[in-house]
């Protein structure tokens, strides 16, 4: 069980480290444009996006991989935790002059990249007990 624990939020801990590492990557090819203060343009906020897509896959997918056993079902715990905390990050910026469909946007891409994740993985479908991988098995 902790072993499961600390997959699913390791994993959400590094796409935050992931997402906020890639700030001075955005900041260089969109120069203002990150400053404080400031609403990016939509290229830019378009490219944070793809970004954003690319590194939930790559967490979801990692998540799955490091599962000690039901992928899908560690996978959507990371799911839940990242749009728990993407709720709570939207409703206090929803006002700050950002676009709405940026924070919507990431809302709505991150189920659909943990599941892709999980396809990635090829580990979905695994046996979820032990009488399960003994009939899996043959035995």
């Amino acid at each position: 069980m902790l072993k499961s624990i600390v997959d699913v939020i390791g994993c959400y801990l590094l796409s935050i480290f992931l997402v906020l590492a890639t700030d001075p990557l955005l900041a260089r090819l969109f120069p203002g444009d990150f400053a404080r203060g400031h609403v990016p343009s939509d290229t830019a906020l378009i490219t944070s996006t793809a970004l954003f897509v690319t590194i939930s896959i790559l967490c979801a997918w990692l998540c799955a991989r490091l599962a000690p056993g039901r992928a899908a079902s560690h996978v959507f715990w990371f799911c839940i935790l990242g749009e728990l905390m993407g709720i709570a990050a939207t409703i206090p910026n929803w006002s700050k002059g950002w676009p709405h469909w940026y924070w919507l946007s990431w809302l709505l891409t991150w189920p659909v990249s943990c599941w892709i994740g999980v396809l990635v993985s090829g580990r979905r479908q695994e046996p979820s007990g032990r009488g399960e991988e003994k009939m899996a098995a043959g035995r």
